[in-house]
């Protein structure tokens, strides 16, 4: 007759395990307290390069430079009309590659009370992608309530999914209460394409 199993050291193998794997999950969650987080690690935090309407800041491997800020409430995009409940900025800059090929895919507008604004819903931002010496000319628009206009800051980088570490074009458009108001009563703009290439010389 076969005698009951015998589970004493069936059992003190489970439990060694569970001990085992508990004091492995408490040595990670200590490891993962002590080392410092992307928040705390400033060498992870973006790179500003700060100026305004006519700089050219440097990216890195490419130099923008925001040429003219316009506004209105109603734009045109891809043959259809777009009215703003607030108001439309819209940005034409400059792009330059300067040692690999390259394009602005990151665009964001911040005010002076921190509010952001970045490239949802109708927000767009039309760049293309253009070699090594060849200037791009790209537009960005946003819709912003007409009180962020005084305080407005655009910032632009080349990689929309990951700004930690590169070089952060930030943009004070110079915009006024002023601007506002005019740009309430603005007709409505037709936002361009990108364009390749030096823009054509105007006839004297």
């Amino acid at each position: 007759m076969t005698g009951p199993a015998r589970s004493g050291p069936a059992l003190g193998h489970v439990l060694g395990t569970a001990v085992v794997c508990l004091a492995l999950l408490a040595a990670g969650s200590w490891l993962q307290g002590w080392l410092p987080d992307d928040d705390a690690d400033p060498a992870a935090e973006p790179h500003v390069r700060a100026g305004g309407v006519g700089d050219a800041l440097d990216l890195r491997t490419a130099t923008v430079t925001v040429d003219e800020v316009r506004g209105t409430r109603r734009v045109e995009q891809y043959g259809t009309e777009l009215v703003s409940p607030g108001l439309w900025v819209v940005v034409g800059y400059t792009v330059v590659p300067t040692e690999e090929n390259a394009t602005v895919t990151f665009a964001e507008l911040e005010d002076g009370r921190g509010r952001t604004w970045g490239l949802v819903g109708r927000n767009a931002n039309s760049c293309a992608e253009s070699p090594p010496g060849v200037p791009v000319r790209c537009t960005v628009l946003m819709e912003v309530p007409a009180d962020a206009l005084p305080t407005l800051r655009l910032r632009l980088a080349r990689l929309s999914r990951e700004t930690r570490f590169d070089a952060v074009a930030e943009v004070d458009l110079g915009l006024t209460r002023d601007d506002a108001e005019g740009f309430a009563t603005a007709p409505t703009y037709s936002v361009p394409a990108p364009e390749l290439g030096d823009p054509p010389e105007e006839d004297s």
